[in-house]
């Protein structure tokens, strides 16, 4: 019951914040719109800024869920790409008045809480992006997944941006596969000499200046509890999952010692390298932490 609620006033202030602005939106119209009072507010929400980062996490989680569910569906890895490419135009018919919002918070200026919320998103995106075009592409194209991204993510917001704030009438269908044919060209192109601009790992560079002011272990456990949330939608047995929610429990232990086992805590993470979804988040770790990988 209080859970529905939340996502009443939710949904009533995304509404007003995509009409009027965060700041302009009082606590009294959103309690107003959804019918409830203003005492009853703070029940569900700390403050209208807690309100705010609620609403982010509400709808990150829903196109997670959504990348998870078609990861599950076991296609081949350009059909998945096609698909999962397409996530932010379906949420775009469905969640017109969030992606308003959302274009208008990417400079992460209104608070520390809700930059960190959209990092660690954006993280997950980046990690999403390193293993999906290795799957369709191979190892070849680590040493360009940067410049890969860059163009997709620049193509993909462009078309988000006309079809939201310029209203033109695009078949957003076609984007999806009009995306993969330019990386085909990209790839194609580095395949035959052409230098890449970012020449680095972009995950990495992203990463290490990230998270806001987090520390670094801070870091790794954001990056074990995603793997954490990955385990329940993944296609694996019962026993799998409990073995690696086992290791996951255990290195999120060790890091609330005041100094970790860095042998054990590179032992452990030996452990999950039966999953090929968390090659990236296993190298992050170890980077983060100075380990090698087993």
């Amino acid at each position: 019951m209080k859970a529905r609620k939340q996502e009443e006033i939710i949904e009533s202030a995304i509404k007003l914040f995509a009409e009027n602005g965060f700041t302009n939106t009082s606590i009294q119209e959103i309690v107003n719109d959804c019918g409830i009072s203003k005492g009853a507010f703070y029940n569900y929400f700390p403050s209208k800024e807690g309100l705010h980062i609620a609403i982010f996490e509400y709808y990150f989680e829903q196109m997670r869920t959504r990348t998870h569910e078609i990861n599950t569906e076991q296609l081949p890895p350009r059909e998945k790409l096609t698909k999962l490419l397409s996530i932010p135009f379906e949420q775009l018919t469905q969640q017109k008045d969030f992606f308003m919002v959302y274009m208008r918070e990417q400079s992460f200026s209104i608070n520390k809480e809700l930059r960190q919320v959209m990092e660690k998103t954006q993280f997950e995106m980046l990690a999403w992006y390193e293993n999906i075009l290795k799957e369709v592409y191979g190892e070849k194209i680590t040493d360009y997944t940067g410049d890969i991204i860059m163009l997709v993510e620049g193509i993909r917001s462009s078309y988000l941006v006309a079809i939201l704030i310029q209203d033109l009438q695009i078949d957003a269908t076609l984007v999806p596969s009009f995306i993969i044919n330019r990386i085909d060209d990209m790839v194609d192109s580095f395949d035959k000499g052409e230098e890449p601009i970012m020449k680095r790992n972009l995950l990495n560079i992203f990463s290490n200046n990230s998270f806001g002011s987090l520390t670094i272990y801070e870091k790794v456990f954001a990056l074990l509890t995603d793997m954490l949330e990955q385990l329940e939608v993944m296609n694996l047995n019962d026993e799998q999952i409990e073995g690696l929610t086992g290791v996951i429990d255990f290195l999120t232990s060790e890091l609330k010692k005041p100094t970790i086992e860095k042998y054990t805590f590179q032992g452990m993470l030996a452990n999950l390298k039966t999953v090929n979804e968390f090659d990236i988040y296993r190298e992050k770790i170890a980077s983060l932490l100075d380990l090698q990988l087993l």
